[in-house]
């Protein structure tokens, strides 16, 4: 047989297409409708009703547009509840800021790179390229470990004290602008270093490049708070004042949640992670040495039984997952059924693991567990806070069927007290380092 595809082929494909006549029906339904309209079970969007019976109360729901932050908004949807309790506040009614974490986010994430430069060995271009080093270096994606590691630093406090500027919520082109110039100084550290220049001056150099991007953002996106006089009003209409009162201050007199105890555990069924192992992303930070992206590999139902026992407690759950396949933003639900592919198109789809192995699915997006529905103890369907606004969905939650918690959720964040002893002990390993360009 030929290696290339000769018309003859052609001609038979076509004959065996027009020989079944369902072939053209479907192809009618699905030019004039899309293919998602034409493949859609109507079924499965009836059994997904938005009903739960362990569920937080309703918050309000960020919009993060085009800002690719959703990492910082799950994080905020995780720690609000906590902060609205002690302020006696409805969380409904509670609000933070974004802008405050991804200002020091980006400055950091320059300081991380320009420390992964200073302290390599080898910064030839071709071991650059292939350890993906600066590629992602200032890019604007995040985790749970960066979320705490500039909170724990830099604190929070509430939106209305700084917030969104215009570039805040379309990071595209602060993403190229600072990403270029990070990268240019990045050429100077390695010429310098190509030069025999030693580490002190290397770093008064770096020294020079963080004040310049301290004031670059600073034009793009306001100067950092550095105190604010504090005034709201309680659940009781009592009027509150706290003056000059620090982000850190904030954090610390209202957010009772000791965020380094929260770890994620992933489930990553691929060729090259095996479960029960603690897992490193290489390279990849905001605050340097102190923002590893870690995670502890389990079973699916680990990860479950994990966001379970959380929930019951009135805590939310920080998740990470794959939502571009199998979904309906205009009923909300993610589920495995949702699209009839295999009987329309004939095709089976990959499974987890092979999805994973062939990176055909990644960690793209972060929500919020907020709710779930158990019959028998066993979870049927999950609600889950996006940061897309409350216009689409239901009223801004996703429906996910527990099929799709099986195939598309990677990680979750949890509080290290949810976790068994053999579960604890398996968080004191040496961590396994893993490449940057791993799906997770």
């Amino acid at each position: 047989m030929e290696s290339q595809i000769s018309l003859e082929q052609i001609k038979k494909f076509r004959d065996i297409y027009s020989s079944n006549k369902t072939n053209k029906i479907i192809e009618n339904a699905i030019t004039k409708n899309g293919l998602e309209n034409a493949c859609i079970n109507r079924d499965v969007i009836i059994e997904n009703q938005p009903i739960f019976n362990i569920e937080l109360p309703e918050s309000k729901r960020y919009d993060q547009q085009d800002s690719w932050k959703c990492w910082i908004y799950g994080g905020l949807n995780l720690i609000k509840y906590s902060i609205a309790k002690n302020l006696n506040i409805n969380v409904i009614d509670l609000e933070l800021s974004n802008n405050h974490i991804a200002f020091f986010d980006k400055l950091e994430k320059s300081n991380n790179a320009y420390e992964n430069i200073i302290n390599l060995e080898n910064v030839e271009f071709d071991y650059l390229y292939k350890e993906s080093v600066i590629k992602y270096c200032v890019s604007e994606g995040g985790y749970w470990d960066w979320f705490v590691s500039i909170v724990n630093k830099y604190g929070i406090f509430p939106y209305s004290y700084n917030p969104n500027a215009v570039e805040s919520t379309n990071y595209e082109k602060v993403e190229y602008l600072y990403t270029e110039k990070v990268k240019k100084d990045i050429i100077k550290l390695l010429n310098l270093k190509k030069s025999g220049t030693n580490i002190n001056l290397l770093r008064e150099a770096k020294n020079e490049f963080l004040q310049e991007n301290y004031i670059l953002l600073c034009k793009i996106l306001g100067e950092p708070v550095t105190e604010f006089n504090y005034e709201y009003k309680d659940k009781n209409g009592e009027y509150k004042r706290i003056e000059r009162l620090t982000p850190i201050e904030f954090k610390n007199k209202f957010l009772d949640l000791e965020l380094e105890n929260f770890v994620t555990i992933g489930n990553m069924p691929m060729y090259n992670k095996e479960y029960c192992k603690v897992y490193r992303k290489k390279y990849a930070g905001n605050i340097y040495k102190n923002s590893y992206v870690k995670y502890l590999n389990l079973p699916i139902e680990d990860l479950k039984e994990l966001t379970i026992k959380q929930l019951k407690d009135d805590i939310p759950v920080y998740m990470g997952a794959h939502i571009l396949k199998f979904r309906d933003e205009k009923s909300g639900i993610l589920d495995t059924r949702l699209y009839n592919y295999e009987d329309t198109l004939n095709l089976n789809t990959l499974s987890k693991e092979e999805a994973l192995n062939l990176y055909d699915i990644s960690m793209h997006h972060v929500m919020t567990f907020t709710g779930v529905n158990l019959i028998n103890d066993k979870p049927q369907r999950w609600k889950i806070e996006d940061s897309y606004g409350d216009k689409e969905k239901v009223n801004g939650y996703y429906i996910m069927n527990d099929n799709f918690f099986n195939e598309f959720v990677l990680s979750v964040v949890i509080d290290k007290k949810y976790l068994t002893e053999e579960q604890l002990k398996l968080l004191e390993q040496e961590p396994v380092e893993f490449e940057i360009e791993d799906p997770f």
